[in-house]
């Protein structure tokens, strides 16, 4: 995953990072083991992210919005993802679940490398996940292998482009009690690859677009970089909870580090956020981690 729109309205990162382990950060727990079946309420974030994977440049988001959660024993709605279907196998310690994300566009007349090009667009990310649970579910601590594979279409809301895959197999820690205190704490690290033109989509110059300083460059697949998050949450009370969160995506080494638009073999982006649960429903559902 790229530029994910889930977990950029939850920590505003443009994160590679799971979905299910940013939500977690900022998800409901009222007790120990259970939480709403359905949630309703506000969060607001801002932060900076770069505007594609080793850009030089990147933009400041704030972002105010509604949410509604669903929390089915198969069907997810608006946590862990946008939209997910999970299954769990061999006595929960393996999941096989089916996201389906977003990740914000970027204006081209914005990036200095890019001016002149076309704009990068929203993008729909949609498919599988496997994860390997190391430590049993309803553990405080969790240890998680996971390998997910995403479909990317570009989309203007008018038209929509299929762009490739990416695969991103990533190591990730979750604490729902660090230092034995209320904090949660969140840490991963995973490579990601680009498939079938993903990589064109980020790297490649036409020769229409070919100038004095940008040379025409056709991508090349695979390897893309790895990326480094960390967060945390705060809960203040059952129904209001700040969290942050920052990540380092690492891409010296990349298929693609010869094209002009690869400028910064280091990225950044940092975010800050507050989440307020307004409604809660009386049914109440294991907490699943």
């Amino acid at each position: 995953m790229i530029r994910r729109l889930a977990a950029l309205a939850a920590t505003l990162l443009a994160l590679s990072g799971p979905a299910a382990a940013q939500s977690a950060l900022v998800g409901t727990e009222t007790t120990n083991d259970t939480t709403p079946l359905w949630e309703a309420g506000v969060l607001a974030a801002g932060g900076y992210v770069a505007h594609y994977p080793a850009a030089s440049q990147g933009q400041f988001k704030a972002l105010p919005l509604p949410y509604l959660i669903y929390r089915g024993d198969t069907l997810r709605i608006g946590d862990q993802g946008l939209v997910r279907a999970r299954k769990e196998l061999a006595d929960d310690r393996l999941e096989l679940d089916i996201g389906l994300d977003g990740s914000f566009d970027v204006d081209s007349k914005d990036n200095k490398a890019r001016q002149g090009m076309p704009d990068l667009d929203l993008l729909i990310e949609a498919g599988p996940k496997l994860t390997w649970h190391l430590q049993p579910k309803q553990a405080k601590t969790q240890i998680d292998l996971g390998v997910e594979v995403r479909a990317v279409i570009a989309t203007r809301l008018i038209a929509f482009d299929y762009e490739g895959i990416t695969v991103n197999p990533e190591l990730s820690w979750f604490d729902h009690g660090f230092a034995g205190t209320n904090l949660r704490a969140y840490a991963a690290i995973g490579p990601i690859f680009g498939f079938d033109g993903v990589n064109d989509y980020f790297y490649a110059v036409d020769p229409a677009y070919a100038t004095a300083g940008r040379a025409a460059y056709k991508a090349k697949e695979g390897y893309i970089g790895t990326k480094t998050t960390l967060g945390m949450a705060y809960p203040v009370t059952e129904r209001l909870l700040v969290f942050g969160a920052a990540q380092v995506g690492y891409y010296g080494g990349s298929v693609n580090e010869d094209s002009p638009l690869f400028r910064n073999k280091t990225n950044v982006n940092v975010g800050l956020g507050v989440r307020w649960s307004f409604w809660q429903s009386d049914a109440r559902v294991p907490v699943v981690r």
